[in-house]
């Protein structure tokens, strides 16, 4: 038995030295190789560079279908947002893109309002992109603040108006940092003029100030009207910050101290005599003179 092992152990050596030493190799070829389509950031932008508390802002995402053959299946974007601000009203930052082709890009832009009540220096914004066949997401990291001392919560100036009409603007703003800013005061200028001046004084941090002045405008045509806040910081240094600024258009109106618009009109009551009193006047002065005369009579 013994033998008839070794016979067979020896002949299978045998077959196996007859066979050709054959290695089956697997070319490669990248053609072959599936390639998804990867969509990303490419750029991202906010109105300003930077989120100031309490302003609207607009923020611009593009991205970019990277792949260089592959279409990108059902696109969809997904931006998920701080805490301290939300989309305009009636707006969610979603967008469903669709197919994107290859090394295509798209603009995203969304409107944002935001809260007074920030106070990080970062507000991190998440974009999650998916497709067909993956997904990913990226931090978008965008400063905030202000280096100025307020934010502008509202500001109101309009475009149109008449001659000699009343025209108003308000403002709304708040006082931030630590400490009180003095010498605040609401300006309006037309065409760099100064035309309007409202004075609030200190404002302690935190404190939020409504103020509206009216002004008049006697040329008709396009103007420009800009609204400054002037304050003075700790030292008395005097600042100036740029609120707005508003193209406006004055249509032609009625003079109400010259009606007729003759350049040589004269008011009535500046031109004519006062008949009325000056008889009044003569009255009294008879008066008088007969009472003297009866005085003197009687002496």
């Amino acid at each position: 038995m013994k033998i008839r092992i070794k016979a067979f152990t020896i002949l299978l050596l045998v077959l196996m030295l007859a066979i050709p030493n054959t290695v089956h190799a697997v070319e490669f070829n990248p053609g072959s190789w599936v390639e998804s389509a990867h969509v990303i950031v490419e750029s991202y932008s906010v109105t300003n560079e930077r989120i100031n508390p309490g302003e609207s802002f607009v923020l611009t995402v593009i991205i970019k279908n990277a792949s260089k053959s592959v279409v990108a299946r059902d696109t969809l974007v997904e931006i998920t947002n701080p805490s301290g601000v939300a989309p305009e009203y009636g707006k969610v930052a979603e967008f469903f893109i669709g197919d994107l082709q290859p090394e295509e890009t798209q603009t995203l832009e969304l409107k944002y309002n935001s809260w007074p009540s920030i106070y990080s220096d970062t507000l991190d914004f998440y974009v999650t992109i998916a497709t067909s066949d993956r997904s990913h997401t990226t931090t978008l990291r965008i400063p905030a603040g202000t280096e100025e001392p307020f934010a502008i919560l509202s500001s109101e100036i309009p475009d149109t108006g008449k001659q000699y009409d009343s025209i108003s603007t308000s403002l709304t703003f708040k006082a931030l940092g630590e400490g009180n800013v003095t010498d605040v005061a609401y300006i309006v200028k037309v065409d760099g003029e100064e035309v309007a001046t409202s004075s609030i004084g200190i404002m302690k941090p935190g404190a939020t100030k409504n103020s509206a002045v009216a002004f008049t405008i006697s040329e008709a045509g396009q103007h420009t009207i800009e609204v400054v806040i002037r304050y003075a910081d700790p030292a008395g240094q005097v600042y100036y910050m740029e609120v707005g600024r508003q193209s406006i258009t004055i249509q032609k109106g009625e003079n109400p101290q010259n009606p007729t618009g003759d350049a040589d009109y004269v008011r009535r009551d500046a031109a004519e005599p006062n008949y009325v009193g000056m008889g009044a006047l003569a009255a009294v002065v008879v008066i008088l003179f007969f009472t003297l005369v009866i005085i003197l009579k009687k002496k």
